[in-house]
């Protein structure tokens, strides 16, 4: 086979098979409810060069397609009601500080009102996005060094803050 989505109890046991289709299944979150797991997939993407973003009931049955047409890496809100995400894939690239058009971005969406915001707009990597109470952390190379460091977006100010600050090394 292929890359699919399984679970299995943390005490052991036998793996339960989620997903059964062709294309690469890679996890991503839980949702927080803890009954739904979120993957990407190329199943219905337009493009071999893009995956989407899925709901997949720990139960089995058939997925949720989410409203959103592209979908690489993503974290939860708390409560569930929006995700920060990114939609251009950079965890496999074999190069660094790149600026262009394929430079990933972060974006939240709100399934609530069905809308979505763009909360970063540097020409070069932010990515790998974590939610956490009100605030977003990520990677970013935006700093003058140049190098991936841990990044923090308060959304009630929606001002950004370097955590990290390493100068030498990603």
């Amino acid at each position: 086979g292929n890359t699919d989505v399984y679970i299995i109890s943390v005490d052991g046991g036998v793996p339960k098979r989620l997903t059964h289709h062709p294309d690469v299944d890679l996890v991503v979150d839980w949702y927080p409810d803890g009954k739904n797991i979120l993957y990407r997939s190329q199943m219905l993407s337009p493009s071999r060069r893009f995956n989407r973003f899925f709901k997949q009931s720990i139960e089995g049955g058939m997925p949720q397609t989410l409203p959103l047409p592209y979908g690489e890496l993503a974290s939860f809100s708390p409560d569930g009601s929006a995700i920060a995400f990114q939609i251009i894939s950079t965890e496999f690239r074999t190069w660094k500080r790149y600026r262009g058009g394929m430079a990933s971005d972060i974006w939240l969406y709100n399934f609530t009102n069905n809308t979505s915001e763009k909360i970063t707009d540097f020409e070069g990597t932010d990515s790998v996005p974590m939610w956490h109470e009100n605030t977003i952390y990520f990677m970013s190379d935006r700093d003058q060094y140049k190098k991936l460091n841990i990044w923090a977006y308060k959304l009630e100010t929606k001002e950004t803050r370097q955590i990290t600050k390493f100068t030498e090394y990603d």
